[in-house]
């Protein structure tokens, strides 16, 4: 059985003792999206751990794919402190914000005079056919690592693929690499285990060239330093 998000329509019941939001557009304003994400959470993370006023609400305009860096960080910044931050999609021009805010929910979207809210839903019962979606070779970054791993096996054994590159610094050097190729093939896969930093351009590019047939990319490299959002800086 598969589950995915729908987004489904919800009526404004009302909440009482919220007063007007205050409203923070998020919209990219430069035309580079490494730019615009910079610029775009740091304002974000200026408000969140500010004092303003609750409840502020970020607006994200459709289609705008820095923006989608905003909401990953404010569904953060809403796990932590429930009820005072709203993310919502809205067209240019939007300013019915008394509808958001009396639905409730963190999270919504606006489409025509209709207020959308997420929802986990039953899709059934996954056939072979629905499995195997994906052609060609997908590339996992940080692939030898623990949630690397993971990702790999979900895609070889939920999606039908047939041809890894898994990616990591060390690569087959990497503690558990040998096994989990092992492991990966024995379930059907053809697994080829690259060394290579993916924050390296050329290094990268020149591994891409080796890939004819590139299907997929899922990044899972990354360097776990956590903290809450207040200890959060710019960099």
């Amino acid at each position: 059985v598969s589950y995915g998000v729908e987004w489904v329509e919800v009526a404004a019941g009302g909440v009482a003792g919220v007063g007007a939001p205050s409203v923070v557009w998020c919209v990219s304003e430069e035309s580079d999206v490494p730019s615009s994400v910079r610029v775009l959470t740091g304002r974000v993370l200026e408000v969140v751990t500010g004092q303003a006023a609750e409840p502020v609400v970020f607006a994200t305009r459709p289609g705008d794919v820095a923006a989608g860096a905003v909401w990953g960080l404010v569904r953060s910044a809403q796990s932590e402190q429930p009820g005072r931050f709203v993310l919502a999609e809205v067209e240019e021009g939007f300013s019915d914000w008394g509808r958001v805010i009396a639905t409730g929910e963190p999270q919504v979207r606006v489409a025509g005079d209709k207020i959308l809210v997420p929802r986990l839903a039953r899709r059934g019962q996954e056939s072979r056919q629905d499995l195997e979606q994906i052609s060609g070779a997908v590339l996992v970054t940080g692939g030898t690592g623990g949630l690397g791993a993971l990702v790999a096996r979900r895609l070889v054994e939920r999606h039908g693929v047939r041809e890894l590159v898994l990616v990591s610094r060390r690569g087959a050097d990497a503690p558990g690499a040998g096994e989990l190729v092992a492991e990966l093939s024995g379930l059907g896969a053809d697994v080829r285990v690259a060394a290579c930093d993916v924050a390296d351009r050329r290094a990268l590019a020149a591994l891409l060239d080796e890939i004819p047939s590139l299907g997929g990319v899922v990044h899972t490299a990354g360097v776990l330093d956590d903290s809450v959002v207040e200890g959060l800086t710019p960099e």
